[in-house]
């Protein structure tokens, strides 16, 4: 049943509402009375009555002050309010408070509850749309990463999930740039993305988080994202245990087509320490040898190799090889190198297994004091402050 709180300032009036009026007719139940319009604020807040009916006139705060408390307050509740004879004045003042019903004394009994179950169905439909909104707002995450999924397929649903999420509020762009990035830690991706977006502001991305990937779509050219973005992991060696591949591809229409050739060459991709994001076009850039080279780094990382070492194995001379480290990827050989090394003895740090003696080992240095110190200029710490860092 409803819950109804009288109020009213005159006694007999009062208990007349409250005992003479048959309410258990219209599904209502009296849970209180007050005699004041401070009292009824009071009695609102305790009981959470789904309709008043109040006097408007009243001493101290009046019926309309009363509803108007209430509703500011966001109580979900109704509000019929009666006044004297031809009292227009107040039954203006009740259209403005939001009241949900305003009579005329004397009330008749069968007026006030055709009243008070036409403004109770209008509550309880109130509720119920504000229940279904509720719910479809709850929802928009699961809907949105759906039709992100949708866009992605590039199928005849791409252009209908393009519109579903233009509703949401989550429309991509036209043209632009498709962003793939994994992580050793993907926990990070979240975050990561969204210093992504922030970095290639004013441009407008829109992202998801897709079964341990992130895929941001941004109107950002292809060179001016990659350029972005590869600032952005350069900063992260610094700032985060977290490593990321990421990869791009131009589009033009349909996302689809863009979002597979990322995809392809994210996971196609030699390692993460080179920390460049992977375009087509760079990825088809370097050569073989290079390639090779650092496929022997990945495979090596925790013996004594160097680039005398590989460039033997590769059939190559030491020059030729520093020169083309240098020329396809801007590092030295030794820079990619003890760059690999670096990240995997974060990865065996925050395991937390195994001492820095053991973890200095374990990636190539038989110098316990060298590998602290190529540690301590790589991220500014030593290997013991990385680990109590990470405990703490």
């Amino acid at each position: 049943m409803d819950k109804l709180l009288i109020v009213d300032d005159d006694y007999l009036v009062r208990e007349g509402l409250r005992m003479a009026i048959d309410w258990q007719s219209v599904g209502v139940e009296v849970v209180g009375t007050a005699e004041n319009g401070g009292e009824g604020l009071e009695k609102a807040r305790e009981l959470c009555p789904d309709l008043i009916i109040a006097d408007v006139r009243m001493p101290g705060i009046d019926g309309l002050q009363m509803a108007k408390t209430l509703f500011d307050e966001g109580a979900d509740l109704a509000v019929i309010v009666y006044s004297g004879y031809k009292d227009f004045e107040n039954a203006r003042r009740a259209l403005d408070s939001g009241v949900a019903g305003f009579l005329l004394k004397p009330i008749e009994e069968g007026e006030l509850l055709t009243r008070v179950k036409e403004v109770l169905a209008r509550l309880h439909e109130k509720r119920k749309e504000s229940a279904m909104l509720g719910q479809f707002i709850t929802n928009i995450p699961l809907v949105k990463k759906q039709q992100f999924e949708l866009l992605l397929k590039d199928g005849e649903g791409e252009e209908a999930a393009a519109e579903q999420l233009r509703l949401l509020g989550s429309c991509p762009p036209a043209a632009g740039t498709v962003i793939y990035v994994t992580s050793n830690n993907p926990s990070e991706l979240s975050a990561f993305a969204e210093r992504v977006l922030a970095a290639l502001a004013p441009a407008y991305s829109v992202w998801e988080e897709l079964s341990g990937k992130a895929v941001i779509i941004t109107s950002a050219a292809q060179d001016e994202a990659a350029g972005r973005i590869n600032s952005l992991l350069a900063s992260s060696l610094k700032i985060s245990d977290a490593r990321f591949t990421v990869s791009a591809c131009a589009f033009s229409g349909s996302v689809g087509a863009a979002y597979r050739k990322a995809q392809s060459l994210n996971e196609n991709s030699v390692f993460a320490a080179v920390n460049t994001v992977i375009t087509e076009a760079g990825n088809a850039s370097i050569k073989k040898l290079v390639r090779d080279a650092l496929a022997v780094i990945e495979r090596d990382y925790n013996k004594k190799i160097s680039v005398r070492s590989v460039a033997y194995e590769l059939y190559t001379s030491e020059s030729h090889l520093m020169h083309e480290f240098k020329s396809q990827l801007g590092k030295t050989f030794n820079e990619v190198l003890t760059e690999y090394r670096m990240q995997k003895a974060q990865e065996l740090l925050i395991k937390g297994d195994m001492r820095v003696g053991e973890v200095a080992y374990a990636v190539g240095y038989n110098d316990v004091k060298y590998f602290s110190q190529v540690f301590r200029d790589y991220l500014g710490c030593t290997p013991s402050e990385f680990s109590e860092q990470r405990r703490q």
